[in-house]
């Protein structure tokens, strides 16, 4: 698992079900931590300055930056382009005003 990897989410007794982007460091992704951080990705435009379009339509929520269970991811679905990741390092780097 590396940041820029994307997956489907599905937390242990909840109905929903969510596609998350990876977006912790590497060395947080690679440890023997239960914990790694992602955002969701959405089907709709969030309507804020804090999300990033993918290149299929879908949408990274900025909004929704929260710690993954590493045991709830259960698929890996792919990864993002560079020009996304950049553009979603420009928006974390943003939001948390580093």
């Amino acid at each position: 698992m590396i940041r820029g990897d994307l997956w489907r989410y599905v937390p242990k007794g909840s109905p929903r079900e969510r596609t998350v982007l990876i977006v912790s460091a590497d060395g947080v992704n690679d440890s023997t931590r239960r914990w790694v951080y992602g955002m969701e990705v959405v089907s709709d435009d969030p309507q804020d300055i804090l999300s990033t379009h993918l290149p299929d339509g879908r949408w990274i929520n900025g909004t929704s930056l929260t710690r993954l269970w590493r045991g709830w991811l259960t698929e890996y679905l792919g990864r993002i382009d560079p020009d996304t990741q950049e553009a979603v390092d420009a928006m974390v780097r943003g939001a948390l005003d580093l």
